[in-house]
């Protein structure tokens, strides 16, 4: 009974965040109120400690001062991104593609039409859902993994917003990689973000240390010859973007199960570990990510 009321409790809360937001304020003001929350709420939050310690570990010669400017700016981003997560069709209309720049046009075009089933993969920077408003806006519907919310009321309303980013979704959970594959051998594409710790994952290095990584990728390319291709969403100024997709990974197995694995899942690590350096209060570091955190 506890339990029902804090779910409804949680779900009201969210339910008015949303319509308040969405409904009432007007875009670019929802976006600015939602940086503005995140900036001042945001670092006093007991996760925030765990983004400062994370942040330390992985560059140890920043000082204090440049570690609090990055989780400071961290929970800009990521209040601006809970705004702009209720108004992804101020992006795209279904005809017009607002505020994203699209780089690598020629690498998602040929992707598409290789007449193979095939991998986007990215992270959580910028904003993620850039990426399949970006794909949308060139005619390429992608289907995404969604990780439920545990509360069913406030699950409804996540899927209804991310509705409004990609048309189609697969939900992680029993019967989600499963389902992945499925949809994967039927020739089609999806969207997968990779830099999640992951119980049963492998141990590689990202940024330094080891992480448990996810070995779906890299089963997807080793065992069905799925092509793999990179994209990454930047956040250049308020609700401006980039979206760059790159050319498909390219990896050649040695044979060896086991280390190509490690191999494939390094280069993508690396790839990753790469856009994190170079805007690092544009992806979350609230996670418990690595091994030893």
């Amino acid at each position: 009974m506890l339990k029902k009321l804090r779910y409804l409790c949680e779900a009201g809360f969210v339910w008015l965040t949303f319509i308040f937001f969405h409904y009432i304020l007007p875009f670019n003001v929802s976006v600015s109120l939602g940086g503005w929350i995140g900036r001042k709420v945001g670092p006093l939050i007991f996760l925030s400690n765990r983004a400062r310690t994370n942040i330390k570990k992985c560059f140890p010669e920043l000082s204090s001062t440049e570690i609090e400017k990055i989780v400071t700016d961290m929970w800009d981003n990521y209040g601006r991104l809970a705004a702009e997560y209720a108004n992804a069709d101020a992006f795209w209309d279904g005809k017009t593609l607002r505020n994203i720049e699209v780089r690598g046009i020629e690498h998602l075009k040929h992707f598409q039409e290789d007449g193979k089933p095939g991998i986007i993969f990215t992270a959580h920077t910028g904003n993620w859902q850039m990426i399949t408003l970006a794909a949308q806006s060139l005619g390429f519907d992608l289907t995404q993994m969604y990780r439920p919310a545990n509360n069913p009321w406030v699950n409804s309303l996540m899927l209804r917003c991310q509705k409004l980013a990609v048309k189609h979704v697969i939900t992680k959970g029993e019967g989600g990689p499963k389902n992945l594959l499925s949809f994967l051998k039927r020739g089609d594409h999806a969207l997968l973000l990779v830099d999640q710790k992951m119980g049963e994952g492998i141990a590689v290095p990202f940024l330094g240390r080891d992480a448990m990584t996810a070995k779906g990728v890299a089963r997807m390319y080793l065992n069905q010859g799925c092509p793999l291709l990179p994209a990454r969403s930047e956040r250049l100024h308020n609700s401006n973007f980039r979206v760059t997709f790159y050319p498909p990974i390219e990896f050649i197995p040695e044979g060896d199960q086991r280390k190509d694995m490690y191999s494939l899942l390094l280069k993508i690590n690396t790839m990753i570990g790469e856009w994190v350096k170079e805007r690092p209060s544009q992806w979350l570091w609230i996670h418990r990510r690595w091994i030893d955190s």
